[in-house]
């Protein structure tokens, strides 16, 4: 009789689990559907949702997250030939094409020196001596304290890769992919192991 009484009290424990999983998964179902809506909504009202999904995942990160997560992007595209048009962009092809403007000449009386371009190319020198010195220190690549659009950022890797002798372009080991065992689901997959 107690076998009875606690099979009893297992199998009504567990049909209260199937229940309340039943009605969270209704529910999982329910918001989905008002996320679409809203998504809809964004959409008829002229917003981007791929562009809006992802300004949703970086706002989930933190800030030291959303900068190494912009840095690392903007390695790939560079590594992948999709900076065309973008200031570092095009500071990369001119330095690899050899446009970049030298400084006007202050002995030639023909060319008046332009004060922001001598202090420009100070600048980017400065620049340049401190991504040397920051490599010298042991900092990452990503530390790089210029914005995107300052001209002064690709000086500031370019003395970095210099100091360091690489391109920059080594992923941290932290930063890549785990390797996936065949005891792992695959993403996206169920994590209570069944199928249905």
């Amino acid at each position: 009789m107690n076998a009875n009484a606690n099979g009893g009290g297992a199998a009504d424990l567990l049909a209260d689990f199937a229940a309340n999983i039943e009605e969270l998964e209704v529910e999982k179902r329910r918001i989905a559907d008002r996320i679409k809506e809203v998504k809809a909504s964004a959409r008829s009202a002229g917003f981007d949702t791929k562009v809006l999904n992802q300004m949703l995942r970086e706002r989930r990160m933190s800030q030291l997250e959303r900068q190494e997560f912009q840095a690392l992007c903007e390695m790939y595209r560079a590594a992948l030939g999709m900076l065309g048009g973008t200031p570092l962009g095009e500071a990369a092809r001119k330095r690899l094409m050899g446009e970049i403007p030298r400084p006007p000449d202050p002995a030639d009386a023909s060319t008046p020196a332009a004060p922001e371009a001598v202090d420009r190319t100070m600048d980017i020198e400065a620049a340049r001596a401190a991504g040397r010195a920051a490599a010298r220190e042991g900092k990452r690549i990503i530390d790089n304290p210029y914005m995107a659009d300052d001209p002064r950022r690709a000086a500031w890797d370019e003395g970095w890769c210099a100091e360091t002798g690489t391109d920059g372009m080594e992923v941290p080991e932290a930063w890549r992919r785990c390797k996936k065992s065949d005891d792992n689901p695959p993403d996206g997959g169920d994590d209570d192991g069944g199928g249905q």
